[in-house]
């Protein structure tokens, strides 16, 4: 009697927790800004902004940490962990609107389907969006549906958009999983889309980019190297250019 009660609890709990709406956590409409851990570190306080991750969430802390740093903690960097350290908690990041997403994660629907809760943990991606159901998902499935898969129409059908502050956000979901060579086809020329890839992650440069080339660099190749030297950072592919892939081997 006292377990089966304590599972009610558990579930009341979780249940609360999953239709709690965004709205009392203070955060706006989802942005479509991701930052890899490269890109992130570029926003230490100093040069620019200063941005934090929280959960997978980015918030702009600029006005609390003077030169980059706040409390012995220093901008750029996910700051999960010691938020809860910092004896505040979360509640101070509560007023600040999410700027963006931090990328653990990016993956295919193949890739995605691993995560089902088996060998690995409860992943679902609802808007291209990657979180982590670990907490929602009991053995990988919840309300009869089952983790690793996009379930964004039936999310929205059951949920609504404001209950997925409930979960951590882990990465993206793209469609292209390319090798070197793969990319070399997406080089902006006779029609064909701009793709340009850095620290791994594959970006869509179409609109920024004329005949295949931009600034003295070409589509269609990895950029890692060359693009501190090309008179910018990392900061302006969170601004804009959209994440569509991985680089792979």
């Amino acid at each position: 009697m006292i377990r089966k009660s304590l599972r009610l609890v558990v579930f009341v709990l979780v249940l609360g927790l999953i239709l709690l709406p965004a709205s009392a956590l203070g955060h706006g409409e989802a942005p479509d800004r991701f930052f890899a851990p490269e890109t992130l570190a570029e926003f230490d306080g100093v040069e620019e902004a200063a941005y934090v991750a929280y959960r997978g969430r980015i918030f702009d802390v600029s006005d609390a940490f003077e030169d980059g740093t706040h409390a012995g903690h220093e901008a750029g960097q996910d700051l999960t962990e010691e938020v809860y350290e910092a004896g505040h908690g979360p509640d101070v990041l509560e007023d600040r609107e999410v700027i963006g997403y931090y990328l653990q994660y990016v993956l295919t629907k193949e890739d995605l389907a691993e995560y089902d809760g088996s060998d690995n943990p409860p992943f679902v991606a609802v808007d291209n969006i990657i979180y982590d159901a670990s907490d929602v998902f009991e053995e990988g499935t919840h309300a009869g549906h089952e983790a690793g898969q996009d379930l964004s129409e039936e999310f929205h059908g059951r949920h609504g958009e404001e209950n997925l502050e409930a979960m951590p956000v882990v990465g993206v979901l793209v469609a292209y999983e390319l090798t070197e060579e793969e990319l070399a086809e997406y080089d902006g020329r006779e029609g064909r889309d701009a793709f340009v890839a850095v620290d791994g992650i594959i970006y869509d440069v179409t609109e920024r980019v004329e005949d295949g080339t931009h600034g003295g660099h070409e589509a269609g190749q990895d950029l890692s190297e060359v693009i501190g030297a090309a008179g910018h950072s990392r900061t302006v592919l969170s601004n804009y250019y959209p994440v569509v892939g991985v680089l792979v081997e």
